[in-house]
């Protein structure tokens, strides 16, 4: 087993070493074959993170007056039929928040002597609530004491979700389409590297050499271009969250900064360079047939 191990590195490094420029080529197609579902996955992965922090979609938020009794209000709101939960919000819990969902812009705010947030009640509906109960009942919230404003948040979070699970499909079939381009390419390297060494690999057939002995260092060759380029791939899509976010630390910018809070979790990162390996592998497959 050992010299065999041995053999099959030995030959696959060959392979490397006969044509670095399609190897090359190979693992930079790979790579940007998951590069892209890859990002598109860091963007959902984040904008999914504030639909999460915020648990059931508020309906309706509604701004106080800095001396209103919030306790009152809410009370009055929960006694509605159309409502089924008020969450109240300090300024303290409101700067906290924004803090932990803008790290880089909550620093900045670290300094002020007063909160900058006012008080506030978000009011999450029931889920019988006709529709357009959250523009109701801003409309008439809007006239009770206390009470700065009351916009309905019914739209924004239909939309919010609608824009993150197509977020998400998008990188899906991305993904899928792409990866099918990383096989083709594999593929492709595969079959040059085998014109390469049509010689050799006639010379083992007329020395009786197994099927799995000559394809064996293909198959290593093929699985480590598709492992390299999912490695480069995460690589390439750190570098981008961490130019991204040190650009914002510079720049900062409420809408962009959302984008780029947390990196992948380390199982959805673990899957590009899983998924360049069997990218690879299914390559050789498709390249070297039923006979090399």
């Amino acid at each position: 087993m050992a010299v065999k191990s041995r053999y099959v590195l030995g030959e696959a490094w060959s392979v490397v070493r006969s044509g670095p420029r399609q190897t090359t080529m190979a693992v930079l197609l790979v790579a940007l074959a998951l590069y892209v579902p890859g990002l598109l996955a860091l963007l959902a992965r984040n904008l999914g993170r504030l639909a999460a922090a915020e648990g059931d979609p508020v309906g309706v938020l509604v701004t106080l007056d800095a001396a209103a009794d919030a306790r009152s209000v809410a009370n009055r709101l929960a006694t509605d039929p159309r409502v089924a939960k008020v969450r109240i919000v300090s300024s303290a819990a409101a700067l906290e928040r924004f803090r932990r969902a803008y790290p880089e812009l909550g620093q900045a705010l670290s300094s002020l002597e007063e909160v900058p947030f006012p008080p506030t009640l978000e009011v999450m509906l029931a889920r019988a609530a006709p529709a357009g109960s959250g523009r109701q009942l801003a409309g008439q919230v809007r006239t009770w004491p206390g009470v700065e404003s009351a916009e309905s948040e019914e739209d924004y979070a239909r939309r919010f979700g609608d824009a993150v699970r197509l977020l998400r499909a998008a990188g899906i079939f991305l993904g899928v389409v792409l990866t099918a381009a990383a096989i083709l390419s594999v593929a492709s390297a595969i079959r040059l590297a085998l014109d390469l060494h049509r010689e050799e690999i006639e010379i083992m057939r007329l020395m009786g050499a197994t099927e799995s002995a000559i394809r064996a260092p293909f198959w290593l060759y093929a699985s480590g271009e598709g492992l390299a380029g999912g490695t480069l791939a995460l690589l390439l899509l750190y570098v981008t969250h961490r130019f991204a976010t040190a650009w914002l630390a510079r720049e900062p910018h409420p809408v962009l900064s959302t984008l780029w809070v947390r990196f992948l979790d380390l199982p959805t990162a673990l899957l590009l360079p899983l998924v360049g390996l069997a990218a690879g592998f299914l390559g050789s497959l498709l390249s070297m047939g039923r006979r090399a």
